[in-house]
């Protein structure tokens, strides 16, 4: 079940965090292509994560706000003008994110996650820290923000403990899903009516209630908002994102429609892809091991104990056998030597006496 904003909120919503910039416009210029997700991101954040992976987040604004709990990923801010951004450094073509969270509570603190374009479709889901009851989902066609398409989706209690929202986005329409329950869906327009073209993940928190904001983000936010009460946290616990297409390395843009016709997939191994497989090894032994209980982990260390005991203990024995068959061989080998150089002294004694001479017979003699 959903709840539709009023006309007042809706007006007032224009002024939230949506980006209406991008480093290069597809419906002006020709642009270079978008590395591409091409399989499934997800991770669960926990106190062993030691950062955002650099080479798959970026983080724009906050990195040090950032912290790592057994909890999930908090992100936290106490003061005017803090704010935390994370964007995927790859692009998604139609997909599904889902994100496993517990929004920040306090009047006028917004918690966020969109999908959003180079041309700047975008898809989002932001949760105000006072509104205990809904959470408002929103989308925009090449960040035309004189659209009037926020709703607020039921949800109960989102400052309070974790829940699932989930976007799932095909060609067909977008599904804003809240604990496994589909709480909205919008039907497919064209180019400008639906967002419909490479899309980063980005996620963060932020005041929408501070003093420094327009009157009208402060009262979509909420109110204003009182540092005094912070800090104000989101804990993400886990991120999945799955793209709509694998085995591809980039899109590219073919026009400047903005269909999601002109877009063009290059076949290939992501960027994204060759990380996350690389991970994957090493992320599946430490899971593994984490599962374990105590008594499991310390048979493991013993048995790797006794295996490099017993392979050092052959090399020992291997070491000793040898160093005794060479001693052996060295044995023969001195009294074969003995035996030839005492045959060459005998030699050269009898030959001292003369016993190896040779008569020479002189002219006229006879033998």
């Amino acid at each position: 079940m959903f709840h539709t904003t009023l006309a007042i909120s809706a007006l007032l919503s224009i002024t939230t965090y949506a980006q209406t910039s991008t480093l290069c416009d597809p419906l002006n210029s020709t642009c270079p292509p978008d590395s591409a997700l091409g399989t499934t991101y997800d991770e669960t954040f926990t106190a062993q994560t030691v950062e955002l992976n650099p080479n798959l987040w970026n983080v724009t604004a906050g990195s040090d706000l950032i912290h790592f709990t057994n909890n999930g990923a908090e992100l936290a801010i106490s003061q005017s003008g803090q704010s935390v951004t994370a964007q995927s450094t790859f692009y998604i073509f139609w997909g599904q994110v889902e994100i496993i969270m517990q929004a920040a509570s306090g009047t006028g603190i917004i918690s966020t996650f969109d999908l959003l374009s180079d041309d700047l479709d975008e898809i989002d889901m932001e949760i105000m820290g006072g509104n205990t009851s809904w959470v408002e989902s929103n989308w925009y066609g090449w960040g035309d923000q004189t659209q009037y398409n926020s709703e607020y989706l039921e949800c109960d209690g989102p400052q309070q403990k974790m829940h699932n929202y989930t976007i799932v986005w095909s060609q067909e329409q977008i599904q804003w899903i809240v604990d496994g329950n589909v709480s909205r869906i919008v039907p497919y327009a064209a180019p400008h009516q639906y967002p419909q073209t490479p899309s980063i993940l980005k996620f963060g928190i932020w005041a929408g209630g501070d003093a420094t904001e327009p009157e009208g983000t402060i009262q979509w936010a909420g109110g204003k908002t009182d540092w005094s009460k912070g800090p104000f946290t989101m804990t993400v616990q886990s991120i999945k994102i799955t793209d709509g297409s694998t085995n591809t390395s980039s899109y590219a843009y073919g026009d400047r429609s903005g269909s999601y016709n002109s877009i063009q997939a290059v076949a290939g191994e992501s960027t994204a892809y060759k990380i996350l497989n690389k991970q994957s090894t090493l992320q599946s032994v430490l899971q593994i091991w984490k599962g374990l209980s105590e008594g499991a982990k310390i048979g493991i260390v013993c048995g790797v104990s006794g295996f490099f005991a017993c392979v050092i203990v052959a090399c020992t024995v291997c070491c000793i056998i040898q160093r005794k068959k060479g001693r052996a061989e060295k044995a023969i080998a001195d009294k074969e030597w003995d035996a030839h150089t005492n045959e060459l002294m005998e030699y050269r004694v009898r030959m001292a006496k003369g016993e190896f001479a040779v008569a020479h017979l002189t002219h006229g003699e006879k033998s």
